[in-house]
């Protein structure tokens, strides 16, 4: 039996083990990368840590630059998620729990996240980014993550522009602010995808010494 679970683990080139929380709060990313060769896949989730600095996936591309800036983490990055736009992003522990605050071109420059521990396996998650959101994050097995938030993007105007083919000449329409809900589900496992490590053989010269049957004669 043992042997068969050793062949699977070869076969697939996998040793599954915990990894760390996801590195991504809600629809904000902090400054945290996963460990080295470990692998985020499920829902909204398919990340992997090419080295203990460097993280690659559908959320996009991170690179932490320091482990210790003020205090803190600091990371840049380039996210696929809510549309291509690259970022800086600090992390640190605080008293209540961790604090996250990024920058990002547009559209509102600045964002900012919260965790607060709620229980062993389970913690609130604030934020503010291009709106407002909540939710909460359960470790609910080992190396399994859930998180379940809502909240509302704001937009302050739109500007359309349309083009006036009899007189030449455009002009532009412009919405009012905006309110737009939403909600945030994902589900992702964390594991080690480091190749694994076969038995080392035994040569004829490093077998164990095999000890008598019979025990020896006493003294006289």
């Amino acid at each position: 039996m043992k042997k068969t679970i050793l062949f699977c683990m070869l076969l697939t080139g996998m040793v599954f083990a915990e990894g760390n929380e996801p590195t991504w709060l809600l629809s904000v990313p902090t400054a945290n990368v996963l460990p080295k060769n470990t692998l985020s896949a499920g829902i909204i989730y398919l990340d992997l840590s090419i080295t203990e600095e460097l993280e690659i996936g559908v959320h996009g591309i991170k690179y932490q630059l320091s482990k210790d800036f003020e205090g803190g983490k600091l990371s840049l990055g380039a996210s696929f998620v809510y549309g291509l736009y690259p970022y800086a992003v600090w992390t640190k522990k605080i008293e209540p729990g961790e604090l996250t605050i990024g920058i990002n071109p547009f559209p509102y420059f600045v964002f900012a996240s919260l965790e607060t521990k709620l229980s062993e396996t389970m913690s609130f998650i604030g934020q503010i980014h291009n709106g407002i959101a909540a939710g909460v994050r359960a470790n609910i097995a080992s190396g399994w993550w859930v998180d379940l938030g809502a909240g509302f993007t704001t937009y302050p105007y739109k500007n359309y522009i349309f083009y006036d083919f009899a007189n030449t000449d455009y002009f532009y329409y412009r919405f009012p602010s905006t309110f737009s809900p939403y909600l945030v589900f994902s589900l992702c496992y964390n594991f080690n995808i480091s190749p694994a490590q076969a038995s080392p053989e035994l040569k004829p010269g490093k077998l164990p010494l095999e000890l008598p049957t019979t025990p020896a004669e006493p003294i006289k």
